[in-house]
């Protein structure tokens, strides 16, 4: 009940043609944003939106967090030469994501910069890979996006106006009492059934 709403704007993103709809997920930590970014993933698969081999590549912005450029070359990929010890030619997460979702968590951790080429790519869904200056490189991406913290401090409103879906996803006690019922008993029943036994569980 609780996520009728956002259920209704991530359906809609999925069935967007061409390159979809970017969503931006922001709520504490273990609220299931991961898990509604692959759902929406699989719904763009079912209806048709996207092929059933399509990719679905993530990211966790934070494992770069103190290096912009490393997280640069991950993501857009770099030509040879780019910077010390990139002794060949190699494609990024768009590349490897063309036809399919790329899904970006910890987006908070993405430079000003980084930010930047991203929205330059989800206007014209191209990009110029590290230490190319010359050459576009295109890819059809559709983009997700994560984070636990504020967004109007975190992140560019330059950026923040290329996603026309900003969806908070609310904490567990947030919930009405009926659905977190729902879920504790649903975590429940799938524990028993991995463990092959009855569960009793007192008041």
């Amino acid at each position: 009940q609780s996520l009728k709403d956002a259920v209704e704007k991530c359906k809609l993103s999925a069935g967007y043609p061409n390159k979809g709809m970017p969503i931006l997920l922001f709520g504490s930590s273990g609220v299931g944003k991961s898990l509604l970014a692959e759902y929406i993933y699989q719904y763009a698969k079912f209806i048709g939106t996207i092929p059933e081999d399509a990719p679905f590549v993530v990211l966790n912005c934070a494992d770069y967090a103190n290096n912009s450029e490393l997280l640069s070359s991950v993501l857009f990929g770099h030509v040879k030469g780019a910077f010390t010890g990139a002794n060949e030619e190699k494609q990024g997460l768009l590349a490897e994501a063309d036809g399919g979702y790329l899904f970006l968590d910890e987006v908070h951790n993405l430079s000003a910069e980084n930010q930047e080429k991203l929205f330059l790519f989800i206007d014209s869904q191209k990009y110029r890979m590290l230490g190319d200056s010359k050459n576009w490189q295109k890819a059809k991406v559709r983009l997700l996006f994560a984070t636990t913290e504020d967004i109007q401090s975190t992140l560019l409103a330059t950026f923040r106006r290329r996603i026309p879906f900003e969806i908070r996803i609310p904490d567990f006690l947030e919930r009405s009492y009926g659905e977190r019922f729902l879920l504790v008993s649903t975590f429940f029943q799938s524990e028993a059934e991995i463990l092959k036994k009855n569960l009793c569980v007192d008041s």
